[in-house]
């Protein structure tokens, strides 16, 4: 779910306190992005939400949520809102709430 070496690598780029708030602001931000992204009906902008999400996912160790958002940024963009982008969404809500809790669990612990 979530890669551990890229916290451990921004903690180490930037500091322990500094990677910390950067993790908070990455959970804030992307569970806004998750709400905006399940609540979209537009294709144009579940693939943005999708884009932004995965981007940060990879640069935050969130690799499965990232992995998860790059399908759906790729379905959606050939095949609109059909049937298995519905799924992936769902999919992506599930693991966002594993992800988020376990990076709270991290920050908690700092």
């Amino acid at each position: 779910m979530i890669d551990t070496s890229v916290i451990e690598q921004l903690k180490y780029d930037v500091g322990d306190s500094m990677a910390i708030e950067l993790l908070n602001v990455f959970v804030d931000e992307s569970k806004k992005l998750v709400a905006q992204m399940l609540a979209s009906t537009k294709p144009e902008e579940i693939e943005l939400y999708a884009h932004s999400l995965k981007s940060s996912g990879y640069s935050f160790g969130a690799t499965r949520l990232a992995q998860t958002c790059q399908l759906i940024e790729q379905q959606v963009k050939v095949n609109g809102l059909d049937t298995e982008v519905t799924t992936l969404l769902k999919l992506a809500d599930a693991q966002s709430k594993k992800t988020f809790e376990y990076m709270n669990e991290l920050i908690q612990n700092h």
